[in-house]
């Protein structure tokens, strides 16, 4: 067995404080959340430096890496250091169990450790043109995985008190496991909904009563409404609150106001991904969700990550307080302590202490989207999230919209599609139609092409995914690659809860 593997462990097991049961009512483990940043910054380069050497040993991958960097084991010992590891993209793991297969030679998980103490296989959605990637975690993972999960879903407000209903996909995604497991360590019954369909789960709420609600910001909307449908009432069913990952959600101001006025529920947020943050990277806290003077700011989980923000074209950290692309590193993992992750969410971070008293860094609005997601158009970029907000401010139009994106004389043209919120005459289209293309033109800056169409014409979307249409590469018909468009699947996970299962991973 690895020396610096049981060292690393070591490490991680001194810094998981308070693993039965939290210290306090509102913070799970005051020792670690809320210690002056010098204190935290000294745990995380203490784990920073075991996680490096127990890489530099025992992984392939990161040992030529790390010595291609010119970096030796003795070369990290700090956060100060860190600047000095490779950042490590989606594409070198992918070529890496290319070349390796089936797992690859990142993990630095021996054949027989994963044999005597593995614990499940989770994977990325994957293409029609690409495997998907595979990652392995053992039981020393379950173990933190329900640690860390708890006390997100505890700063939330989540008890033992409560019944909880996972609309989130069953099978070999992150975000399921993670929720399942911390509801258990917070000692809550789950109604497992992922490998059901919308109606029997408003079945569910009605009749079991569940109190929280775990699903994705879209599919909050659509269960709401379905239910509506069936004769239910979301506002006064049992649920309490709603956690949800794989969408900008409650940063979204309009859609955290739409889902929590139809649900009459707090919305909370909860973000990581398959790679590196497989249990939550963010989470929020009753204070920020509960405050309504700007977007939500999400709580890192400093003592188990550590989060950067980077220049997307030079990679460059960028200053607290300026927008750039996440990219982090796992202080906890046995089977996936990767370093320096380009997870590519847009992002801004800041230190400035929360109402909570948590210490930990937030991000200003949560996650805005993938970096390869941004929508470009005419010079100017914008996110997905920024159409749904403008839209959403309307009460008097719905959920749904289709966003298309074409080319015509090379000139790129945008086309919003929506329904008003109910069934209204046709003559009476012309002003929320105007007064939304007015908003969408300020909002993004570019002319705005705006439908309307009868109430239940668009398709209802329990993800995101489906609602942004890039058609630019077809209206060129030149072979050269588009702008990046909103059709890229995102990397973040948390989502599944499609009918059955939607097959994408947790960021």
């Amino acid at each position: 067995m690895s020396i610096r593997r049981n060292e690393w462990l070591a490490a991680v097991a001194k810094y998981q404080l308070d693993p039965g049961k939290p210290a306090r009512e509102r913070v799970w483990s005051p020792g670690l959340e809320c210690v002056p940043r010098a204190r935290l910054r000294e745990i995380q380069s203490e784990k920073l430096a075991a996680a490096f050497a127990y890489l530099y040993e025992d992984s392939p991958f990161y040992r030529t890496k790390f010595t291609r960097a010119g970096l030796a084991p003795k070369d990290v010992r700090s956060v100060d250091d860190l600047q000095r590891i490779p950042i490590t993209t989606k594409e070198e793991l992918i070529q890496d169990q290319a070349e390796s297969p089936p797992w690859g030679t990142f993990a630095p998980l021996a054949a027989e450790r994963w044999t005597s103490a593995g614990w499940m296989v989770f994977t990325s959605p994957g293409t029609t043109t690409a495997l998907p990637r595979v990652f392995r975690h053992t039981l020393h993972d379950l173990e933190m995985w329900s640690w860390l999960g708890a006390r997100a879903l505890w700063s939330m407000g989540v008890r033992s008190k409560d019944l909880a209903i996972n609309c989130f996909g069953y099978g070999p995604n992150v975000a399921f496991w993670c929720l399942h497991y911390a509801l258990h360590r917070l000692g809550c019954p789950v109604i497992p909904g992922g490998g059901t369909n919308t109606q029997r789960r408003a079945f569910f709420i009605e009749t079991y009563r569940p109190t929280v609600l775990f699903c994705t910001p879209s599919y909050a909307l659509h269960l709401g409404r379905a239910m509506q449908g069936m004769g239910y009432d979301p506002e006064k069913s049992s649920i309490r609150l709603i956690v949800t990952a794989a969408e900008p959600g409650p940063g979204v101001p309009a859609t955290k106001e739409r889902i929590e006025g139809l649900w009459g529920a707090e919305l909370h947020d909860n973000f990581g991904c398959t790679a590196a943050a497989m249990t939550p990277l963010g989470y929020t806290c009753q204070e920020e969700v509960q405050q309504h003077e700007r977007a939500v700011g999400v709580h890192v989980m400093e003592d188990a990550y550590i989060a950067e923000v980077v220049d997307p074209k030079t990679l460059a950290l960028v200053p607290e307080g300026v927008e750039g692309v996440l990219v982090v590193s796992n202080l906890y993992s046995e089977s996936q302590p990767i370093l320096r992750y380009k997870m590519g969410d847009w992002t801004t971070l800041t230190t400035e202490p929360c109402a909570c008293g948590r210490t930990h860094a937030r991000a200003l609005g949560g996650l805005h989207g993938r970096w390869d997601s941004l929508i470009k158009i005419r010079g100017l970029s914008f996110f997905p999230s920024t159409i749904e907000d403008s839209i959403r401010r309307h009460p008097d139009l719905g959920d749904e919209f289709r966003v298309e994106i074409t080319s015509v004389d090379d000139l790129d043209r945008l086309k919003i599609t929506v329904e008003p919120s109910s069934a209204i005459p046709k003559d009476s289209y012309v002003a929320p139609r105007e007064r939304l293309r007015r908003d969408l033109q300020g909002a993004l800056g570019v002319d705005v092409e705006v439908e309307l169409v009868p109430y239940g014409v668009l398709p209802r979307q329990p993800s995101q995914t489906g609602r942004i249409v890039d058609r630019r590469i077809v209206d060129r018909r030149r072979g050269a690659p588009a702008p990046p468009g909103g059709s890229v699947e995102p990397e973040r996970d948390g989502a599944g809860e499609t009918e059955p299962a939607w097959p994408r991973s947790f960021t």
